[in-house]
């Protein structure tokens, strides 16, 4: 083979080496929207009750509606705007105390005591809940003079549980979050199936979704009341209002807590809420009667 022969023939082979290259980056780009939302457990099935991080502006959709924009995730952190979350202690054993104490700092490391605004009747609401969400709890933590919160938690099995303060400070709702441990044997449970109605103390609670859940797409989502196959018109306040719902991703446990809309029904408890991501969510719904508050679980699924 000539010299000039070899040239062409080496200018080949690098030109293919390169093209098989650059084919294989483009298979392997991280920011490829579509392999990041496949690898996140993202599902596109729009026929089941579908769970998402916000959008921040609005942007096309599918069927020419425009994304909304709702209220991002929280509870990803246990720092946030300068604010900290600090607690006397993170691990609890199976028997004995369950106190935990904790305090809000600012950037400076100053503790908040008079800051904290009213929302929903409360200073401060404080979420527990186990992080495969077979246990739930949304207490109500005493402030003491020096800022410092105390509570007496459940925590009644073994397990990691999540831990979200729920505050407002100027205006700006927040939610700091911190994991808690309680030793022994923990068997994770699976996330139920979504099922679009929940039983609990007698009562049966249907939800239903006006439209099919998108992300980044505002919905409304109705909670039905029913007693032995009637409805239940007697709601009670609870809170300042008739219902209460906090929605937790899959994976990340990433927190929206959603306050009801005016109206509804008798018997029903109408929200509307932002899932910003596609994929799985947990619902807790609360209601009160006979002065009892009750909490049911959901099961959704949000498609792109």
């Amino acid at each position: 083979m000539s010299v000039p022969t070899r040239l062409i023939a080496f200018a080949a082979l690098l030109g293919l080496a390169f093209g098989g290259a650059a084919l294989a980056g483009a298979a392997l780009d991280p920011t490829d929207e579509k392999g990041a939302v496949a690898a996140g457990g993202g599902h596109g099935d729009e026929t089941q009750p579908p769970g998402g991080e916000a959008s921040h502006g609005a942007s096309a959709a599918p069927g020419g509606e425009h994304a909304s924009t709702g209220p991002s995730l929280s509870g990803l952190a246990i720092s946030q705007d300068g604010f900290t979350l600090q607690a006397d202690r993170t691990t609890f054993q199976q028997e004995g105390s369950k106190r935990l104490r904790f305090r809000i700092v600012d950037a400076r490391g100053r503790v908040l005591r008079d800051e904290y605004e009213v929302e929903s009747d409360r200073e401060l609401h404080l979420v527990v809940v186990r992080r495969d969400t077979a246990i739930y709890e949304h207490v109500h933590p005493r402030k003491g003079a020096d800022g410092t919160w105390s509570v007496d938690l459940e925590l009644r099995e073994p397990g990691v549980y999540r831990a979200f303060a729920d505050f407002q400070v100027d205006g700006e709702k927040r939610a700091l979050a911190m994991d808690l441990f309680v030793p022994g044997d923990f068997r994770p449970n699976p996330l139920p199936e979504p099922a679009p109605v929940a039983d609990v103390d007698g009562f049966s609670v249907a939800v239903d979704f006006a439209r099919a859940l998108r992300a980044a797409q505002a919905r409304t989502l109705t909670f039905s009341i029913e007693r032995g196959s009637k409805p239940v018109t007697d709601l009670e306040p609870y809170l300042g209002a008739r219902g209460h719902l906090v929605a937790l991703r899959e994976g990340d446990l990433g927190y929206l807590h959603v306050h009801p809309e005016e109206g509804g029904g008798a018997n029903a408890v109408a929200f509307e809420a932002t899932f910003p991501t596609a994929g799985r969510y947990r619902l807790f719904f609360q209601f009160q009667t006979g002065g009892r508050v009750r909490t049911v679980a959901y099961t959704i699924e949000v498609s792109r």
